[in-house]
């Protein structure tokens, strides 16, 4: 495994890299110890394991299992599962293709919502809150609103995730295996 092999323009200090990374994967810097290498090279395994070969794949987890800050690997070991059982689930994991393909994906929706007028405005949410605390209840419409309301949120959330990873990553066709 290399760290080098990632998309990523990363800091010039170990400890500089092992924060970005455990940025890039939402890990809580607290979980970090000073092995700063072996932790950003376990964390580089964990962002490409996808995509690597079935030996690359049992050296990243060999490379994981070693490391002594149980919480770390725990967390670890926890992405991997994650994004083997959906891959959006750490957009980290996706490949370049797939992370063009899903914000292409996302942004259309937004668009055509924006279109549409669907959104969830302080306007509507405030009629919506009136109502309901004057009724008690929701209407059939109301939920209606609610489950669009919802759904325009979850598609700009996803897509502000996608082009987050996208800014962050400084090489869309530089590494090997993305």
């Amino acid at each position: 495994m290399n760290i080098h092999e990632l998309p990523y323009d990363l800091p010039k200090t170990p400890k500089g890299k092992s924060h970005y990374l455990s940025k890039v994967l939402t890990i809580p810097q607290h979980l970090l110890s000073v092995k700063y290498e072996e932790e950003s090279e376990a964390m580089a395994g964990v962002i490409l394991y996808r995509h690597l070969t079935k030996e690359a794949k049992y050296q990243s987890m060999l490379m994981i299992h070693r490391l002594q800050n149980l919480p770390l690997k725990g967390r670890l070991i926890e992405k991997i599962t994650d994004v083997t059982v959906n891959p959006q689930w750490g957009v980290w994991s996706l490949s370049n293709t797939e992370l063009l393909k899903d914000q292409k994906f996302h942004d259309t929706i937004n668009t055509y919502a924006s279109t549409l007028g669907v959104s969830a405005s302080a306007l509507s949410s405030k009629d919506f809150a009136v109502t309901l605390w004057k009724t008690r209840k929701v209407s059939k419409g109301g939920w209606v609103s609610l489950v669009i309301w919802g759904s325009v949120y979850f598609n700009a959330s996803e897509l502000s995730k996608a082009n987050k990873e996208l800014s962050n990553r400084s090489r869309l066709l530089d590494s090997a295996h993305y």
